[in-house]
């Protein structure tokens, strides 16, 4: 299955690749607003679970940097979009937030997630989606890696997610500061 320029099977192929020794890093974008549609959450998922699978049984170091939309586009069709897609882009960062603070723990560097900035009336990422992999120092497709990573390095044109996204503070935090006790 092709759609919006995702490849499916060959997202799968790559991502069952990052459990083996010779993987040493994986650029993920994912950026496409495809990935917030009711018909592409299982994938997305199945996604999310390759990568935490990836990390947590993986015996040499694994890498991760993922890119995913900071904001959804404001333009003139946002009015209509579905009320289901701003609902899952909320869902997924909260999730993506949770993961990034059980990261955090271990080594925050194996997995940093990057939310792109869209400015103005940009409707779309200027990065494809992909999943590229590194092996002996090489990426699966260098230009479109570089490409992403320049996105990433270039001040202003991302943020990081981080655990600070999410309030795991509780009902009582504010009023009961014993509960850091």
């Amino acid at each position: 299955m092709t759609d919006a320029g995702i490849d499916v099977a060959q997202w799968r192929e790559r991502l069952a690749a990052l459990e083996t020794d010779e993987v040493t890093a994986a650029l993920v974008v994912q950026c496409d607003q495809s990935w917030l549609r009711p018909e592409f959450t299982a994938f997305r998922n199945e996604v999310d679970q390759a990568l935490m699978t990836a990390q947590l049984r993986r015996t040499s170091r694994l890498t991760i940097t993922r890119i995913v939309l900071h904001n959804l586009p404001i333009t003139p069709d946002a009015a209509s979009r579905p009320a289901a897609v701003d609902q899952a882009f909320e869902e997924w960062h909260h999730r993506l937030s949770a993961a990034s603070v059980l990261f955090a723990f271990t080594d925050p560097v194996v997995h940093r997630i990057h939310r792109l900035i869209l400015r103005g009336d940009e409707a779309t990422a200027a990065i494809p989606d992909m999943v590229e992999l590194m092996r002996d120092g090489d990426w699966t497709d260098r230009p479109r890696a570089e490409l992403a990573l320049n996105t990433v390095d270039t001040t202003g044109t991302t943020t990081p997610l981080t655990g600070y996204d999410l309030n795991l503070d509780g009902p009582f935090g504010d009023a009961d500061p014993s509960v850091y006790m």
